[in-house]
């Protein structure tokens, strides 16, 4: 990142008074931009994603059976995952009365307008107004912020709570705040931990810890030492796993370590391991394109160490919040985009600061107010294209991928007297869509299944379906398109006469 470009912007170049009122009109399209992004048709489409019914399962089970401390996934214990944003998505459901797509979405949503509320605020103090607004611009017309911000998944929220956690240390750092500060970083770190577990503290603790030990600054090493801080941490970020483990036992987390993290450091996913730079570069285009002008322009050498001296606390901070995420996540053997979702913010407020560097570039004169509005409008395009693809195409463009679920729902209501089954692995969706759970069947469960010559229904995709349909199964009911255009789930009935099953 820019050493140079980083510097604050004197308040006296903030708006062009000329300008003020083509400032006022930009942010306000680009809060309404945003809006639209988050909110608009929020529950007007089913889940699009296995993750999603993954967060709806346990949450819509936690509501029906009150159940709070131990969420579960089709009658399955599934701790895998603190529960916070479940507890966000049940809180909802009881005002509401039930849990729909629409509930289980409106915490990220909110967590996004959150987290760009946070961005622009930010920038806007330490880097100036036009900054301020481009990094709203770019961070609401990032690929992945923007769809995860519509997405019943844990992401969003965790990205809120380091961003504000991140925000607060750099409050008590540079600006001199009291402590209060302190205590509420380490709150919203405590909150992160209870949405997404001890990974937490390699997005924000260990950037921070890197920084102290660089710089030993007393105010960062009281920061990072701080024991109130370290308590509110511990007893709030610690408390569901300290309840669990009095109800299950120490062992439990053995397990669930293993598993969730442990695979996820030493699996083998075969992703490169630049993977999250062009991530990175994709969802942030083509405002990322500015980091190759940035260097260019400014002529920024990042190893000459007399420019990193010239860094603000809070600008370093920044950086290696970045930097270390970055560095540590692209070691692990499963990498996912979304992984690093919490660091887009802080990218999205260093692009706009290059933005605004450029557009400052330009006088007010004739031939620089034609690159400068052509910039504005570059600027405004971005968000206001996802806007419309949020609220007008991507139903349709993908309606056909998870339309089956809604008439799988319909269909489950007519065999609610029968137990249903599920055949080796399949999506969660068609769990959180089926009226009642469904219980899954390996291959050696279901071969005695029938043995046992009583009738039952079991749904079966196309990967499993000619092995199953070897056994003689009555068809019930097809369901397509399922996931894919070609694909289709089917309901066989076993152990019953086929023509007497039609009927």
């Amino acid at each position: 990142m820019s050493a140079m470009n980083l510097q604050p912007i004197p308040t006296s170049q903030f708006i062009n008074p000329a300008e003020t009122k083509t400032y006022k009109r930009l942010l306000s399209l680009t809060i309404l931009a945003a809006l639209v992004i988050f909110f608009y048709g929020l529950g007007d489409i089913a889940l699009m994603s296995f993750n999603e019914a993954r967060r709806a399962l346990p949450e819509r089970e936690m509501f029906e059976t009150g159940n709070w401390l131990l969420p579960h996934l089709n009658g399955e214990l599934y701790i895998t995952k603190p529960p916070l944003l479940y507890w966000f998505v049940v809180s909802i459901a009881h005002i509401f009365g039930s849990v729909n797509e629409w509930v289980v979405r409106l915490p990220s949503a909110l967590a996004a307008s959150a987290t760009a509320y946070m961005v622009y605020q930010f920038t806007l103090k330490r880097f100036g107004a036009w900054s301020a607004l481009f990094a709203l611009q770019i961070l609401i017309a990032n690929t992945s912020f923007a769809m995860f911000a519509r997405r019943a998944e844990i992401e969003m929220l965790l990205t809120a709570l380091c961003i504000g956690a991140l925000f607060s240390a750099i409050r008590y750092l540079q600006d001199g705040a009291g402590r209060g500060w302190i205590y509420l970083s380490y709150f919203f770190l405590a909150l992160a931990m209870l949405t997404k577990g001890p990974l937490v503290l390699l997005l924000i603790t260990l950037p921070m810890l890197f920084i102290a030990f660089y710089q030993r600054d007393a105010r960062i090493l009281q920061f990072i030492k701080d024991p109130v801080g370290w308590a509110i941490f511990l007893l709030v970020g610690l408390s569901w796993y300290a309840a669990v483990t009095w109800r299950l036992g120490p062992d439990i987390w053995a397990i669930i370590a293993k598993k969730d993290i442990v695979g996820k450091i030493s699996g083998d996913s075969g992703k490169p391991l630049f993977s999250y730079l062009f991530w990175i570069l994709v969802d942030f285009l083509p405002s990322s394109l500015l980091v190759l002008l940035s260097i260019k322009h400014f002529k920024i050498n990042l190893l000459q160490k007399q420019r990193l001296i010239k860094i603000k606390p809070h600008e370093r901070l920044l950086i290696i919040a970045v930097i270390v995420p970055l560095a540590i996540f692209s070691l692990f053997s499963n990498k996912h985009a979304k992984y690093l979702l919490p660091i887009y913010p802080i990218i999205a407020i260093y692009l706009g600061v290059q933005l605004a560097a450029l557009f400052n570039q330009f006088d007010v004169n004739q031939s620089g107010l034609i690159v400068r509005r052509l910039i504005l409008l570059l600027a405004i395009l971005l968000p206001a294209g996802y806007a419309v693809y949020y609220a007008v195409l991507e139903t349709k463009m993908f309606e056909y991928r998870v339309a089956v679920f809604p008439q799988l729902r319909d269909w489950s209501v007519t065999q609610k007297k029968s137990t249903l089954y599920g055949y080796e692995d399949l999506d969660e969706r068609v769990m959180y869509y089926s009226v009642g759970p469904i219980n899954m069947l390996s291959v050696e469960q279901f071969k005695q299944m029938l043995d046992t010559k009583s009738p039952f229904t079991i749904l079966v995709d196309d990967a499993h379906l000619a092995l199953v349909n070897q056994q003689s199964g009555c068809v019930l009911k097809e369901f397509k398109p399922y996931l894919k255009k070609h694909k289709k789930l089917t309901a066989l009935r076993f152990n019953v006469d086929c023509i007497h099953s039609n009927k």
